[in-house]
């Protein structure tokens, strides 16, 4: 989710390849064996490539594979040659929080508050402790996010930006497993937060299903991002 947000934002235009993790196609494994997504497919010129690269079946083109969101979402702002200079550049401004600051949190929402969140969400998986007890360890990031909250709109300052997209899609995820308990909490200034970020137009405009992508049916190939900004 964070990646598309990423793209989106930035204008990039893409192939998009939609996937079922239960049923996983041949071809992307072949170029990302870690059998999750997202990943990124992009081509380089082989004089030119110094990134680890998969080959293709064209000798003259090799691929580098971003296989990572957090990854992905940097490319896209930084690296990616077709992106919307000034909303990429506007995404990276920081007003009430340092870069080590953001770059602190997301590595904390990335190692420690994921593997919390898989563990309520698949708790049926994780039996050595109830799903109350998964809830109750995730709570200190939750309560960390409100006091930065507590001082702007969003975790960067008055506008959503990099941090919000990398750290809102989990938050989500936590609170859709048991929407109730999740509204109950005194955390009233994440809660507005989270709200705002989904019913945002970026936020809306990664949000449409497209079908399953199945390998030489001679489907109509899906573009994401039709190479638009979002602001």
């Amino acid at each position: 989710m964070r990646a598309r947000l990423a793209l989106m934002h930035c204008g990039a235009q893409c192939e998009l390849r939609e996937v079922l993790l239960k049923d996983k196609p041949v071809q992307m494994l072949e170029v990302s064996n870690k059998g999750t997504v997202p990943v990124l497919v992009i081509p380089v010129t082989c004089n030119n490539a110094t990134e680890s690269v998969a080959d293709s079946n064209n000798s003259a083109t090799r691929y580098r594979v971003l296989d990572e969101s957090i990854d992905i979402m940097h490319w896209a702002i930084k690296e990616n040659p077709a992106r919307h200079l000034q909303n990429a550049n506007e995404w990276l401004v920081t007003e009430t929080t340092s870069i080590d600051e953001i770059n602190a949190l997301i590595e904390q929402n990335d190692i420690e508050f994921k593997d919390q969140l898989d563990k309520y969400k698949y708790s049926d998986r994780h039996p050595e402790h109830p799903q109350a007890y998964y809830f109750e360890q995730a709570i200190p990031f939750l309560e960390k996010l409100e006091g930065i909250l507590s001082k702007s709109r969003y975790l960067g300052g008055s506008q959503f930006r990099f941090i919000d997209a990398a750290i809102l899609p989990f938050i989500r995820q936590f609170s859709m497993v048991e929407p109730k308990q999740f509204n109950a909490l005194p955390l009233p200034k994440l809660q507005q937060w989270l709200a705002l970020g989904l019913k945002s137009g970026l936020f809306l405009s990664v949000m449409n299903k497209t079908p399953q992508w199945k390998a030489g049916l001679g489907e109509d190939i899906v573009v994401f991002g039709k190479n638009k900004a979002f602001r």
